[in-house]
């Protein structure tokens, strides 16, 4: 199906917002063992017992651009709007741009992703999870197959087949759509154009998805502080530059993450005042935070205001 008809048929990507999915795009030591989620909310089957979780077991540590380019490959293969793709089409839904072209270096990055998702293995073993009626989902985490064509890949989905961490956030109703032009930087809605840098996308996509699950209506959650600069209990950075990839090495004190965290922290103040002009914050209010505090962003609900 061209390309043009499939855009004609999405006007929003889905973002996975489950308890595993946001664990995967946070940490990098999940692989290779069994990792536990609690799980909070309305039950749909009754329990045995009063534990409510889930267990996953994942092959590889995926980045939270892994996730990102899932979440826009489950947009793709849930759209309905053909089997067959490649990078490129991966690259205008990630920016909600239909006639964005991509260099050579991203185009094999991306494809170089999405080779690598369809070989990570998934299990979620959910027969304490008593949220959803299924106790196992489990497969590869992006099904799909590939041919080389004048050196570049084209992917296809295979068919009869689904993304298991996609089918088990679905069962949860868990799974997040935002309007494919919030996702770019449009000056007639007040936003300042800006590269599609993966840095620029990251937090694009990031901070949309929390101000999204602040929006929700049922949310019962009314704060979010989003630290650029934050170590746990144990010292370990945790902030978004690590999260990010932003600073790839957290470990490195060679690199003085300052200045670092000062340039995004600009960067992330330009999109939310873009955002706040064109309406899209509705019912957030925001302040940034100090470098004492970290830098970063403090998201509040109109309800707690």
């Amino acid at each position: 199906m061209a390309e043009k008809t499939v855009w004609r048929q999405m006007d929003h990507f889905v973002m996975n917002n489950c308890k595993i999915a946001n664990e995967l795009r946070k940490y990098r030591d999940l692989s290779g063992c069994v990792n536990q989620v609690s799980l909070s909310g309305t039950k749909v089957r009754r329990p045995d017992d009063a534990a409510d979780y889930a267990e996953y077991f994942i092959s590889e540590d995926l980045s939270c651009m892994d996730m990102v380019v899932a979440n826009a490959a489950y947009t793709l293969m849930s759209s309905g709007s053909g089997q067959a793709f490649q990078a490129e089409t991966i690259a205008r839904l990630i920016s909600g741009s239909p006639g964005l072209r991509i260099g050579e270096k991203r185009r094999v990055d991306l494809e170089s992703r999405l080779t690598k998702l369809a070989g990570v293995q998934i299990h979620i073993l959910a027969d304490h999870d008593h949220q959803v009626e299924r106790d196992l989902y489990e497969g590869a985490f992006l099904p799909i197959s590939w041919s080389v064509n004048q050196g570049r890949l084209k992917f296809q989905f295979l068919p009869g087949e689904t993304m298991p961490l996609y089918q088990y956030a679905a069962d949860h109703r868990q799974l997040i759509q935002i309007p494919l032009s919030s996702l770019r930087d449009d000056p007639d809605d007040g936003g300042d154009r800006r590269n599609n840098t993966d840095r620029a996308l990251l937090l694009r996509h990031y901070l949309l998805q929390e101000l999204e699950v602040l929006k929700y209506p049922d949310n019962k959650v009314t704060e979010q502080r989003l630290r650029l600069l934050k170590r746990d209990q144990e010292g370990h950075e945790m902030g978004l530059l690590w999260i990010l990839d932003i600073i790839p090495d957290a470990e490195d004190e060679s690199k003085d993450p300052l200045p670092v965290a000062q340039k995004v922290q600009r960067t992330i103040a330009q999109m939310l005042d873009g955002w706040q002009k064109g309406g899209l914050l509705q019912s957030v209010e925001y302040q940034m935070l100090t470098a004492e505090e970290g830098f970063g962003v403090w998201f509040t609900t109109e309800q707690q205001a």
